[in-house]
């Protein structure tokens, strides 16, 4: 399977949510957080991955401004029905006006009539955005704050911080280019995210606090979806690799070493919290990545990690009807939480907007007590977890996405028999008391 190049308008806002569902709805090895799949081949081409799209949406740039990017990596070839291109690993729905994680103020919606609805628990409205979207929701180590991507002030998306259970937000990048992808250092002080700013997508550091931002990878390729190593001294991120033509996972220093590491291919990379969950002590790192055969679509994976040493891959939880997608490590990593497109029916299996609907998802680090979180005709992607038991996502259950957030103990009891804890930092320490929190910056 073989990606191709696309003159295609899209919907940068599609692709923020809308990449699992479009991908997988596609009969292709894809998700939500992924690109394609990490394993197919590139057909060189010379236009524009994302073009003129929708207004609104996280993928339009202006006419005149678009950027040549010499591939699509969201372009299967057999989908020929799928409009979906996304340079951020998300399909977009060119069918659709408003993306796959769009806006709306959301109003407590009735739940989903099917039997999976009553496992559901405290269902939560936390952003609400009148227009755009509102997307990649991060949540602190100490469970205080959200970080997430927006284009609900502009057509470009930019990156905001609130607190959980708070209505405000603060606005921490205003560049003319997309910023997406954040995630909050273990110590709560810095953000490191995706923009395409320069041209192509690199990764950049700033305060959590605001501020100037720092450029972190600066080479030709596509680097996208950092995650902190705990002790905030790395950061793991995928990059579509210029020889290989493959989404590759590398992890780099953050304390102002050069080094830089290669350990393997995938896409959407997620540092395991907790140090040294891994064989020997090494570190775990959860992944999705698809095979090369057949419509097999994105599984889940984990690789032991420390500096130098990285195991082989192994294979967490998959599926031959539905792509995994967005994986988020519980707070004591041991359980995971992801989002799951089914593509085999997907002419039943979607949204009221059209859009293929997704479900969420836990299971047990080894693989067992897998059991459903969410269940409906809705779209339920790029889950996050918090603190006591608060799983936060994107929804499109009235009709427009934004954040939610849906309580984890009734599902994890129904999977194992057994009341969760839940601990009141996530086992890290929260903000030093002589930091400027975002807060004293509202």
């Amino acid at each position: 399977m073989q990606i191709r190049h696309l003159d295609r308008k899209t919907n940068r806002m599609n692709v923020t949510l809308a990449v699992a569902a479009a991908f997988a709805a596609a009969g292709c090895a894809s998700s939500n957080r992924q690109m394609a799949t990490g394993e197919s081949t590139l057909k060189p081409a010379g236009q524009t991955a994302a073009s003129t799209g929708q207004k609104g949406s996280p993928l339009y740039v202006p006419p005149g401004k678009q950027r040549m990017t010499g591939f699509n990596p969201f372009w299967f070839e057999g989908a020929a029905e799928a409009n979906w291109e996304n340079r951020r690993g998300r399909p977009a729905n060119v069918a659709t006006p408003h993306p796959v994680a769009s806006h709306p103020v959301l109003n407590a919606a009735p739940e989903s009539p099917t039997p999976l609805a009553d496992v559901m628990e405290g269902l939560t409205h936390i952003t609400q955005a009148a227009q755009g979207a509102d997307f990649d929701p991060c949540v602190s180590r100490d469970g205080r704050w959200i970080a997430f991507a927006s284009t609900q002030h502009r057509e470009t998306a930019d990156i905001y911080i609130k607190q959980v259970d708070g209505r405000t937000i603060t606005q921490l990048t205003a560049d003319p280019a997309h910023d997406v992808m954040p995630a909050i250092s273990p110590d709560g002080r810095r953000i490191a995210f995706a923009s395409d700013r320069n041209g192509n997508w690199d990764i950049y550091l700033m305060s959590t606090s605001g501020g100037q931002a720092v450029q972190v990878t600066s080479d030709p390729a596509d680097e996208l979806h950092p995650s902190w190593s705990p002790d905030g001294n790395r950061l793991v991120f995928c990059r579509m690799g210029e020889v290989s033509g493959r989404w590759e996972l590398w992890v780099t220093d953050t304390t102002g070493g050069s080094t830089t590491e290669f350990i393997g291919y995938g896409l959407f990379p997620e540092w395991c919290p907790v140090a040294g969950t891994g064989a020997d002590g090494r570190d775990k790192i959860l992944f999705q990545r698809s095979r090369e055969r057949g419509d097999r679509a994105f599984s889940l994976w984990t690789v032991d990690y420390r500096p130098g040493d990285t195991s082989s891959p192994t294979e967490i939880v998959s599926s031959r009807e539905s792509a995994l997608i967005n994986a988020s490590w519980s707070p004591d990593g041991q359980r995971i939480v992801f989002a799951s497109v089914n593509f085999r029916d997907a002419d039943s299996a979607t949204t009221p907007s059209g859009t293929p609907a997704s479900d969420l998802w836990i299971v047990g680090v080894d693989g067992t007590g897998k059991v459903a979180l969410t269940g409906g005709k809705f779209m339920n992607l790029m889950p996050a977890w918090g603190n006591g038991g608060r799983i936060f996502f994107v929804s499109d259950r009235t009709g427009v996405s934004n954040i939610w957030s849906v309580g984890t103990d009734k599902a994890i009891l129904a999977a194992t028999g057994h009341q969760p804890r839940h601990t009141n930092d996530r086992g890290v320490a929260t903000t030093p008391a002589d930091h400027a929190s975002p807060e004293s910056h509202r």
